[in-house]
């Protein structure tokens, strides 16, 4: 239950090189959440109606997104602010980064984020109990472009190449980016996580994983694949499925949204 253009906007293959598409195509297409029930707003045909008489009158709608989210959601927003005259501000951030704006009160339509997330701040009367699930978001490593691709059939060459590697890119976890706590947690499980602590360079989000790759601050970047394909200066691979991360990105609308309808009607 996602909107076409929305729906398009998830699949990252379709905006790779034809290399990488043949790596990840079968294997990291960020697909609709499977095994989840998948809840829609529905709209009243009366608020169409409402929204298209006050079309004339162009609102401003805020949208907090967690950063996995961000290039699909900024799609999005672009579309509906084409069709509907309205202006739709995206802010983008870690997911704890997403939570923290919200509980110290910053104001906003409609927020994106990880479940974790939004269960916490469901329980907090900030956002609505109707949540819609959009999509799941998988983690991969990445490399300068024109570099080999490593080894990363299972968990163990992922290891030996965590141990070649001279420097590792990742989301610093104290800025509340749950990939740098996924990945750290997962070096700990190959027990390298000593080894890629000492070989760190902290970044704030994904996309500065990427750029850090890109620039040569690092040899690979490991985050959520959606925040390094746009990056045109790196190549991405997923990780394998024994230490992959699948992240459910939902939505709800603000409990105290300026403009609830209009927030609803950017979902449907």
């Amino acid at each position: 239950v996602i909107s076409p253009c929305f729906a398009g906007c998830l699949i990252p293959d379709k905006t790779l090189a034809v290399p990488v598409q043949q790596d990840i195509k079968h294997q990291t297409r960020l697909r609709v959440v499977k095994g989840r029930r998948m809840h829609r707003f529905f709209v009243p045909a009366s608020l169409f109606l409402l929204a298209a008489l006050s079309s004339a009158h162009a609102k401003d709608l805020k949208v907090l997104t967690g950063a996995g989210m961000s290039m699909p959601v900024r799609a999005l927003a672009a579309e509906f602010g084409t069709r509907t005259g309205n202006n739709v501000t995206v802010v983008s951030d870690t997911a704890g980064g997403v939570q923290k704006r919200i509980q110290s009160g910053e104001k906003f339509d409609l927020v994106i984020g990880t479940t974790a997330v939004l269960d916490i701040l469901t329980r907090e009367n900030k956002v609505s109990a109707q949540h819609a699930d959009l999509a799941q978001m998988v983690a991969g490593i990445s490399a300068r472009k024109g570099a080999a691709k490593p080894a990363l059939a299972d968990g163990n060459q992922v290891k030996a190449t965590l141990l070649a590697a001279q420097s590792i890119a990742y989301v610093d976890p104290a800025s509340g980016g749950i990939t740098g706590v996924f990945f750290l947690s997962q070096a700990d499980k190959l027990g390298v996580g000593e080894q890629v602590r000492a070989k760190a360079v902290l970044r704030p989000n994904g996309t500065g994983v990427a750029e850090a790759v890109a620039g040569g601050q690092a040899q690979y970047g490991v985050t959520l694949i959606s925040e390094m394909l746009p990056n045109k200066g790196v190549t991405v691979w997923p990780l394998p499925d024994d230490i992959q991360m699948a992240t459910i990105y939902t939505a709800a609308v603000a409990t105290n949204a300026e403009n609830a309808m209009d927030a609803a009607l950017l979902l449907n």
